[in-house]
């Protein structure tokens, strides 16, 4: 994939002498990082519709999040379905009262409180190493884009989940990102993932990953 080259092309251009453009792996501590599991501590942040989605986006990410704990990936997760205490939640009962204050034009305080949310989701794309986006054409969503411009412009490494895989991709994402990076499913997001922390894949600078004795100081 353009964003990473395989171990071999890396150790190929190391032994030429030659640097491949676009391989520098993220990993400044050198023998620090040989052993241990590149992604453990890493904070994940998953983007997608929840105001039109069904299942209020809850399925995919659950699925996400336990499936990457089975294969004992150890990413954390910062899931606006299931907030850490102290953010606003978007869910729910939070959800009915959401749209309670939009049916009854209650604009002022539908405008600060959305104001709030929209504030506290994009500081979790700062927050976060790298994103996992789902999108499902044929629901409307608008957060979705706008969280994944954040991420973009934070060059932040990204993977894209569409239902329906890349022949149902809005053509506008093309343009903006790197098609390889567009999956069909979760199983192959966390295929890729699994490929990170068994190191068969050497990383483009856009991961920033620190070692674990920096993230518990």
């Amino acid at each position: 994939m353009a964003e990473y080259q395989t171990v071999q092309k890396f150790l190929a251009s190391k032994s030429s002498g030659l640097e491949v453009a676009g391989s520098n792996p993220a990993f400044p501590f050198g023998e620090m990082m040989d052993k241990e599991n590149i992604l453990e501590g890493s904070l994940c942040y998953l983007i997608g519709a929840m105001e039109k989605a069904p299942d209020e986006g809850i399925t995919w990410r659950t699925k996400i999040i336990q499936t990457c704990k089975e294969e004992g990936l150890r990413i954390k997760f910062l899931d606006p379905t299931n907030k850490v205490a102290g953010l606003q939640e978007e869910i729910g009962e939070e959800r009915k009262k959401i749209l309670r204050m939009k049916k009854q034009g209650r604009w002022k305080e539908l405008s600060q409180l959305m104001h709030l949310i929209v504030r506290q989701d994009h500081r979790c794309v700062d927050l976060s190493d790298f994103v996992i986006v789902y999108l499902d054409p044929t629901i409307h969503t608008c957060g979705t884009y706008f969280e994944l411009r954040s991420a973009f412009a934070e060059k932040k490494p990204y993977f894209i989940i569409v239902e329906g895989g890349k022949k149902c991709t809005p053509v506008w994402l093309f343009g903006i990102c790197n098609h390889e990076y567009i999956f069909n499913n979760v199983d192959e997001v966390i295929k890729e993932l699994r490929k990170i922390k068994e190191r068969n894949v050497v990383l483009s600078d856009k991961w920033v990953l620190f070692p674990k004795q920096l993230k518990n100081l």
